[in-house]
């Protein structure tokens, strides 16, 4: 193990890689799972101080800094997972949160508006001034250091610190260069082999085809698909290969609130509420053609575990059974 060093080229017909400081390393077979960089702010003031991502424990070591500090006043700007977990955070420390997303809904790209709507509100009965389908101008400082926020429409907000989680950069160049297909990530295979031989790519990197998107060539970032693509990987390298079939899952806590998303909803063509979401425990469950592709719990943890079946077997339940919160989903499995 090599820690603090950075490979910044690839000899695929050698098999070696080379590290920043000028050092080779060989392989005979390599896998790739260098994740990503915290997409930043195309605009003015984006590198001031102050101004932070969520992506490791330093980032967040740094933050409780500024807490510490002082810090009140808070900016987040991006509406997914990373902007509303580290909005909740904050507002439970008593720091003034100003949450902005650009479109026309929080969590837009990975749920659907039930749920949406559900956290939006949640929030702000937690004090957070949430703002959707509004933009950043650019971001205003004093002596390199963020000062506030200034919207699009000329509206400037105060901040002792900002941070941006409008998503992640894959860390691929180097694989690119060496010739591997790619571009929003590296191409893999079921094997999550690279289009180079003796390299394979896998989690957060690793473009797709999944068959819980309906074969579309996807990214995900989830623990769920690192921890799968990394035991498809090494079997493949020990000669027992075995495709990638692993159904996506993934969990969000968010004040005293548990989401835990299991299928992908994106395609849906009905979104079915079980259970009352004024009650704080229900779920969104996904339908395509008549099958269940996705659920969404949020502190129904039975609905989750339950409602994998229904999808990993591509099941057609008739929507009224779905809703009924008296007949558990294990018994619409089949």
């Amino acid at each position: 193990m090599r820690l603090g060093v950075e490979v910044v080229a690839i000899d695929a017909g050698a098999h070696t890689v080379t590290l920043a400081d000028g050092d080779e390393v060989g392989y005979g077979k390599l896998i790739w799972a260098a994740g990503g960089d915290a997409r930043k702010l195309a605009c003015d003031g984006s590198d001031f101080a102050g101004v932070y991502s969520v992506r490791t424990k330093d980032d967040v070591d740094l933050l409780m800094l500024e807490l510490d500090h002082g810090a009140k006043r808070a900016v987040v700007i991006g509406g997914g997972y990373i902007g509303l977990e580290a909005a909740a955070v904050l507002s439970k420390f008593g720091v003034h949160v100003t949450l902005l997303e650009a479109l026309p809904r929080v969590l837009a790209r990975v749920s659907g508006e039930t749920l949406s709507r559900f956290y939006e509100s949640e929030h702000r009965s937690h004090g957070v001034d949430l703002r959707t389908g509004v933009t950043v101008d650019c971001l205003l400082g004093e002596n390199s250091r963020v000062t506030g926020v200034k919207l699009g429409d000329g509206t400037v907000l105060p901040a002792d610190i900002a941070i941006v989680g409008i998503g992640l950069v894959p860390c691929v160049e180097p694989l690119i260069a060496a010739g591997a297909r790619g571009g929003n990530g590296v191409e893999v295979n079921e094997f999550c082999q690279t289009s180079v031989p003796d390299i394979y790519a896998i989690g957060d990197c690793a473009t797709h085809a999944n068959d819980f998107a309906g074969g579309d060539v996807i990214r995900l970032e989830s623990v769920q698909n690192a921890n799968d693509m990394a035991a498809v990987a090494a079997k493949a390298i020990c000669g027992n290969p075995s495709p990638y079939k692993a159904i996506p899952w993934f969990w969000s806590n968010q004040y005293d609130l548990k989401l835990q998303t299991v299928g992908l909803s994106a395609g849906h063509d009905l979104a079915l509420v079980r259970g009352d979401p004024k009650m704080r425990a229900f779920s969104v469950i996904y339908l395509k053609e008549g099958r269940v592709i996705a659920i969404d719990s949020v502190n129904q943890v039975k609905d989750y575990v339950q409602g994998r079946k229904l999808i990993e077997g591509a099941v057609v339940v008739a929507p009224d059974l779905l809703c009924d919160v008296a007949i558990p989903l294990k018994e619409l499995a089949g």
